[in-house]
């Protein structure tokens, strides 16, 4: 068998004098690929990690061998700040992998389908706020995409600083070297915040649960509570998604008027002006859906996603993928691989025209269009909701509102932004940015006001 090549290392660091800031992981994961090829090898000071960066490793590393790979990496700060109940974070348990059967059955393609009716709702309601506030759009965005309900922003909110605690370079590796976790709280700011985002979990759902039984201080819950608490972070997460998804859209519209006029022209070709865009209408707009897959393949929303734990050893090639092993899914660096997509830093939808998953002649072979959503056994289970939510309310904005970037008021020109402007969070969303935003028209914009009053009454129901 082959060794694992990787970059250099030196003793005790491994390799972790070499990481960057968490925001640019995936740019230094890519340039290790190009020279040590779709599998290498960085060790974290005695731990080992394995970066795959081609469709055709993740395929049979994660994909192929799943049974094998779908555990996380021991992470001290999840659990201590979630209590190990994290769905993204939890160890491949036998109470897990039933947490999962449950959950996909739930989030499958035909109960996606009776989500619609909220989806379209939900919808509703960001073209209603952006008409009375255009200025505030990106609020808008993130508000409706994690619910309009009070309760609801508080959990998100709550759920948001939790992931940011967990964002490598925020805290110190505490799991490197482990004295770290013994470390009086005076000196480690990270004990602190652990333990305040975990009595904020156990207070929601001492409200919202059986709140007589639950309580995440006191010890284990039980599998009616754990379940139940999935739910919520199950919620967070797609929230997350489709807030990101929507600001990158937006900017990209405002960025490429032309992409932004062709989408538009296919949409009212068939739908007119006289209705919103519904989700039936989805499969008669091919130019719409590869605008989508460009938005999500230029900046994918989880550049490196969340890491997988080997159990057993794992065979690809000549090589070994040893047990307890981290394997990181470089998502990044499949989308912007030029043997994979030509000219990829390039945004062209037109790309998705021409292929299935616009890559290059006879590169489609290992390739599928929801490595955004993660591999194996942890595939995200809501992705069928969050494709449909993608494309409704892509449908909608564009066929609502004319995007452009904002004017200088001093200079009377387009204030720009370049797409490599984003906040280096969990997950990926670009840095506040200005847009102008009009309606396309005083017909559209009646019909939106008349239809958010529909939207809110139906909305009301979830508001508790």
């Amino acid at each position: 068998m082959t060794r694992l090549e990787g970059p250099p290392t030196v003793p005790l660091l491994g390799n972790l004098h070499l990481l960057p800031n968490p925001g640019e992981m995936h740019l230094k994961f890519m340039e290790w690929s190009k020279k040590y090829g779709d599998i290498l090898s960085i060790k974290i000071g005695s731990s080992t990690m394995v970066v795959l960066s081609s469709p055709t490793a993740i395929k049979e590393v994660v994909d192929k061998s799943s049974w094998a790979a779908s555990s996380r990496p021991a992470n001290y700060l999840a659990g201590l700040a979630a209590g190990g109940y994290h769905i993204l974070f939890a160890a491949d348990t036998a109470l897990l992998r039933s947490l999962r059967k449950t959950i996909a059955r739930f989030f499958s393609p035909s109960n996606a389908l009776h989500r619609v009716p909220v989806q379209a709702a939900e919808s509703t309601q960001l073209l209603y706020e952006i008409i009375t506030q255009p200025e505030n759009f990106s609020d808008s965005i993130r508000r409706v995409a994690s619910f309009t309900s009070p309760k609801m922003q508080s959990f998100y909110q709550m759920l948001h600083r939790f992931l940011h605690i967990l964002l490598p370079g925020v805290y110190p590796p505490v799991d490197l070297p482990p004295v770290l976790k013994y470390l009086p709280e005076r000196w480690a700011p990270w004990l602190a915040a652990c333990r305040r985002s975990k009595s904020e979990m156990a207070a929601f759902h001492m409200e919202h649960s059986r709140a007589a039984e639950l309580n995440l201080e006191d010890g284990p819950l039980e599998e009616y509570d754990i379940f139940s608490y999935t739910g919520f972070t199950l919620v967070e997460a797609g929230s997350d998604t489709s807030a990101a998804y929507l600001l990158s859209l937006t900017l990209i519209l405002a960025v490429y008027p032309e992409h932004q006029e062709r989408a538009r022209r296919e949409i009212e070709a068939v739908v007119g002006i006289a209705r919103l865009p519904e989700l039936a209408d989805f499969k008669h707009m091919p130019f719409v859906e590869a605008l989508i897959k460009e938005v999500i393949r230029i900046r994918p929303i989880f550049p490196i996603g969340v890491p997988h734990f080997t159990t057993e050893d794992i065979l690809y090639k000549d090589y070994v993928v040893p047990k307890d092993t981290t394997i990181v899914l470089n998502t990044y660096s499949v989308f912007h691989n030029p043997e994979i997509f030509e000219e990829p830093e390039v945004f062209n939808p037109e790309r998705f025209m021409k292929s299935e998953h616009g890559t290059r002649p006879g590169m489609d072979t290992d390739f599928r269009d929801n490595f955004l959503f993660g591999a194996g056994r942890r595939i995200c289970p809501g992705q069928y909701v969050a494709r449909a939510t993608m494309q409704l309310t892509t449908m909608r904005l564009i066929w609502a509102f004319s995007f452009s970037s904002a004017v200088d008021t001093k200079t009377e020109r387009p204030i720009g932004r370049e797409l490599d402007f984003y906040d280096p969070e969990f997950v990926v969303m670009p840095y506040p940015f200005k847009c102008a935003i009009q309606p396309r028209s005083n017909e559209q914009r009646d019909m939106i006001l008349s239809a958010s009053k529909d939207a809110k009454f139906l909305l009301q129901r979830y508001e508790h």
